[in-house]
């Protein structure tokens, strides 16, 4: 009753009413005093974003108090008001998990005890789940993939080397698998090393480390071809080499333990799964396994069922071990024809021109090797292996002892060229520089040949038809 009182009314004016008035006016003041109550409320209780009545004022001064705080770095006296912010209005703004996270983290890097440690932990993983809840699928910010990745990272940042890595694992699963994830490089790394720690624990695990390595690739090489610039190319790059390193060295990565895994009755059961038969194709491929009668027989049980490049690769390389190079090229074309990514083309090409060059036809193959070099300017093996069949070319000048060393000339400038763009080819063309340098005309030599003169221009001829320096 003093409530009521304090609100303006007295107990005379209860009184002189009329009972069935006072049973009116009390229902009156019970939902005034409800709707005044009602009035005040938390963001966290009605849904709302910032609360209402005096709660709401308690939520944006609490946020305006940390946010600077939490701007300077100053995250001991950001947190008390953070807290405040973070458990009653949870829905009021994005910046309460990004400085929240930051805010839980100071917290277990400044932690001596190591249960403080975990407790700090839990409550950070906290804020992101609640993250997830309030700003999980906006437009604006960055979904609860993104989420999931973030969280996993700072988890494995901040675990115990002794703790239960499952929960990242999933996470990190469940953000490269999501169609609209922004496929993070660094997510995909952080997934194997989750994934190759989970197998030294328990060597039961190693189909599903292999699959997470196939995981991984995928993102990964999806990065790569969105990649916008040189070095966000790099980057990718850096961590699929990294992501390589550790399935290479996992003791996994051998031809012979993908035979005992998917080879045999196994293959067999699954020679209509294409998913099953993809996998177990790239996987082949990027361990070098290409000469093996498993990747043999998935490239055919996936090529009767779905023809893909891979499959058609496949298909290339049983030829080329039964030395058959006209299949291999007619297999590599097809390959070609459905590839859309420029440097697993540039691949393809190369690999044209080496089939192409065993097969004695140096011309096509030196135009599959310049169209590899164009699709990929950063390698030097194109430029490499047009040296090389250069430098068997001797026999276009056949009877000329002279000018058959000429070759050696264009093959010098191929090389150079190749160094020069591929610093990782550096050792093999400086060595074949040094060996094809020893075979250049001798100036003792080219008296009747006037056209042979130190530094003058001379085109090579035969299907070679290079213009060159001579030396």
């Amino acid at each position: 009753m003093s409530r009521l009182v304090n609100r303006g009314f007295s107990n005379a004016s209860f009184n002189i009413l009329k009972p069935m008035k006072n049973k009116h006016l009390l229902t009156s003041i019970l939902f005034s005093v409800l709707a005044l109550n009602a009035f005040a409320q938390k963001g966290v209780e009605d849904g709302s974003v910032f609360g209402h009545g005096e709660d709401s004022v308690r939520c944006i001064n609490n946020l305006s108090i940390y946010m600077p705080y939490a701007k300077q770095g100053d995250y001991a006296s950001a947190l008390e008001f953070w807290e405040i912010a973070y458990n009653e209005c949870p829905a009021s703004r994005i910046s309460l998990y990004i400085d929240g996270a930051k805010i839980r983290s100071w917290q277990i890097e400044s932690a001596t005890d190591p249960a403080k440690k975990v407790e700090y932990l839990d409550k950070l993983m906290q804020v992101y789940d609640q993250r997830i809840k309030y700003f999980g699928n906006t437009k604006r910010y960055p979904k609860e993939a993104w989420i999931l990745g973030r969280k996993a990272l700072d988890f494995i940042k901040y675990a115990s080397d002794d703790a239960d890595l499952s929960g990242p694992h999933s996470w990190l699963e469940k953000s490269l698998k999501d169609p609209e994830s922004t496929g993070e490089p660094v997510y995909a790394l952080a997934f194997m090393d989750v994934s190759i720690k989970q197998l030294r624990k328990d060597t039961s695990l190693i189909e599903s480390f292999v699959n997470d390595y196939l995981l991984a690739s995928k993102v990964l090489d999806v990065a790569m071809s969105e990649a916008k610039d040189s070095a966000e190319i790099k980057k990718v790059e850096n961590y699929r080499n990294s992501v390589d390193v550790i399935f290479s060295n996992s003791g996994v990565a051998d031809c012979s333990m993908m035979e005992r895994l998917f080879g045999g009755a196994r293959m067999e059961e699954n020679k209509e799964n294409i998913s099953f038969l993809k996998g177990v194709l790239s996987v082949m491929k990027r361990i070098k396994c290409t000469d093996t009668e498993l990747y043999f027989q998935a490239s055919n049980y996936v090529h009767a069922i779905q023809p893909t490049s891979e499959s058609a690769e496949g298909l290339a390389y049983q030829a080329i071990k039964k030395e058959d190079y006209t299949t291999a090229a007619s297999f590599l074309q097809e390959a070609l024809s459905m590839e859309k990514d420029n440097m697993k083309k540039a691949d393809l090409e190369y690999l044209t021109a080496t089939v192409l060059f065993a097969a004695r036809n140096k011309s096509d193959a030196r135009t599959h090797a310049l169209r590899a070099a164009e699709l990929n300017p950063s390698s030097g093996m194109p430029y490499i292996l047009i040296a090389k069949m250069y430098a068997s070319s001797t026999n276009i000048y056949a009877g000329d002892p002279v000018l058959e060393r000429s070759v050696y000339w264009v093959a010098v400038d191929k090389l150079v060229k190749a160094r020069s763009v591929d610093a990782s080819v550096a050792e093999e063309a400086n060595s074949l520089i040094s060996s094809y340098s020893a075979q250049f005309p001798r100036k003792e030599d080219v008296f009747m040949h006037p056209q042979v003169k130190e530094g003058q221009y001379f085109t090579v001829g035969g299907w070679i038809g290079e213009r060159t320096i001579c030396r």
